[in-house]
């Protein structure tokens, strides 16, 4: 198995200076109770959905639920001719900035999800991934929490139902709008954020060692390196209970941000791992279930 690790791991989690966290979504809701749409898998595990900005329709949207804000490609931007401001946020490789164009949309549509102005980072997908080069938008957390959805692998599709409220930041949450499940490693529970935008299983390696002491692997461990950039170990990790699940897990380990940045987290699960034919992000719960 090839592990295909998106820039979404170390570069679309954004991270803005407390002093300026802000609402992203001005206006929101939904345009009907529920409403079903299509998705493509792309690469064999991102989701694809058609959506529109603005003017712009038959728009590619990118379901990542890693990102905690959304971004769109400069051509849709520049389409619409709006007015940009600079804006600056950390990435994940942690000793790089990334510099995008804040703009505000009149618009933002997918299936039922209807948001007016929106706030959302714009820049150049393509030179940061290959995985974005077909994509026109990035949808993150802060459009895709607006409404419960379920996942359907069988049927190529996306339910949405009851509208999840906003919910006020909770400022102890380790990324706040962000997915948690906890798994067990070798009988010790481990905090992961569940990301649409990930193929298999990142994780910190010495927060994971500092729950799991006596860590076992097996086979060879493979030293890899990630978007040109971020250094980490592929190995196999035995013991990995996902639900009623135990199973050998190939993972990527990589060296742990500094510690006041995603504190409580020990790394990053894409929904590849359930192995599951429906996944349920129930925001208004605070739950994620899948079988």
């Amino acid at each position: 198995m090839r592990f295909l690790v998106p820039w979404f791991v170390f570069a679309v989690l954004l991270f803005q200076p407390r002093s300026s966290q802000a609402q992203h979504v001005f206006d929101m809701g939904l345009k009907g109770s529920s409403g079903t749409i299509p998705f493509r898998l792309d690469n064999g595990f991102l989701i694809l959905v058609e959506g529109r900005i603005g003017t712009q329709s038959n728009l590619r949207f990118l379901l990542d639920t890693g990102a905690t804000i959304s971004i769109v490609d400069n051509r849709i931007a520049d389409k619409l001719a709006l007015a940009r401001r600079a804006h600056e946020t950390f990435s994940l490789n942690f000793d790089r900035r990334l510099d995008w164009e804040e703009v505000t949309f009149p618009e933002v549509n997918f299936g039922p999800v209807l948001a007016a102005n929106v706030r959302m980072l714009v820049g150049r997908l393509a030179a940061y991934s290959e995985f974005a080069r077909n994509v026109d938008a990035v949808i993150g957390m802060d459009l895709l929490k607006l409404s419960n959805f379920i996942i359907d692998y069988d049927a190529r599709k996306i339910i949405f139902y009851a509208n999840a409220k906003e919910r006020p930041v909770d400022e102890k949450a380790p990324v706040s709008g962000c997915v948690m499940i906890e798994v067990l490693i070798q009988g010790r529970p481990v905090r992961l954020i569940v990301d649409t935008g990930l193929q298999g299983m990142l994780l910190y390696e010495e927060r994971l060692l500092a729950r799991v002491p006596r860590l076992r692997m097996e086979g060879k461990i493979r030293n890899v390196t990630l978007g040109g950039r971020l250094e980490a170990k592929e190995t196999t990790l035995p013991d990995v209970v996902f639900g009623k699940r135990n199973e050998e897990v190939l993972v990527l380990m990589t060296k742990d941000p500094p510690a006041e940045m995603l504190s409580g987290v020990d790394g990053w699960v894409g929904l590849a791992p359930l192995k599951a034919r429906h996944v349920n992000f129930d925001f208004a719960g605070r739950t994620l279930s899948w079988e």
